[in-house]
C-alpha cells in the first residue's frame, strides 16, 4: 500500500456497526468541513488578488489624474493594437462591473444568512424564555390557587371552632 507523504494512516479499531456508522459519519462531516476551508482559503486567495489589482488600477489612476493624463486609457486598457483600445476598456469594464455585482449580491446574502442564523437563534431564545414564562405562570396561577383553597379552609376551620367554643 502506497501513502502519500502528506498523509497519516490511522487504524482504529471499532467494536461494532454503530461505532462504525458514527465513525464514518465524523469522516464525511470532517471531509465536507476540509472542502469548505479550501473553497473559503482559493476564494480569500482571489479576492486578495483581485484587491491588489483594484488597488494597483486605484494608483495608476491616481498618478494620471495628478498628471493632467486624463484623455489617455487607463493601464488594463493599453494594448499594442490601438483599435482594440476602447473595446477592451469597455469589455474590463464590464467584467468589473459584472464582479462588483457578483460580490455585492454574495454578500448580502451570506449577511442575511448569518442574520437569519441569529434571527432564529434568538427566535429561539424568545420561544423558550416565552414557554418557560407560560409554565412558571402557570405554576404560580395553580400554586396562587391552592393558597385561595388553603385559606377558605382555614376560615371555616376557625369558624367552626368559634362555633365549637360559643357553644360549650
Amino acid at each position: 500500500m502506497t501513502i502519500s507523504p502528506a498523509y497519516t494512516l490511522i487504524m482504529i479499531p471499532l467494536c461494532g456497526r454503530a461505532d462504525a456508522r458514527d465513525f464514518h459519519e465524523w469522516l464525511r462531516q470532517m471531509k465536507e468541513l476540509e472542502q469548505q476551508r479550501d473553497v473559503l482559503w482559493h476564494g480569500l486567495e482571489m479576492v486578495d488578488r483581485a484587491r491588489r489589482w483594484y488597488h494597483r488600477e486605484l494608483q495608476g489612476l491616481r498618478d494620471r489624474q495628478h498628471r493632467g493624463e486624463g484623455r489617455r486609457l487607463p493601464n488594463f486598457a493599453q494594448d499594442d493594437t490601438s483599435d482594440s483600445g476602447p473595446n477592451r476598456v469597455n469589455l474590463l469594464l464590464d467584467q468589473i462591473q459584472r464582479v462588483n455585482f457578483c460580490l455585492c449580491n454574495f454578500m448580502s446574502c451570506a449577511e442575511q444568512g448569518w442574520r437569519r442564523e441569529e434571527e432564529s437563534d434568538q427566535q429561539r431564545a424568545v420561544a423558550s424564555l416565552k414557554r418557560q414564562n407560560y409554565l412558571l405562570t402557570k405554576e404560580v396561577s395553580r400554586k396562587s390557587q391552592r393558597i385561595s383553597q388553603l385559606e377558605a379552609e382555614r376560615g371555616s376551620l376557625v369558624q367552626r371552632l368559634l362555633d365549637i367554643r360559643l357553644q360549650r
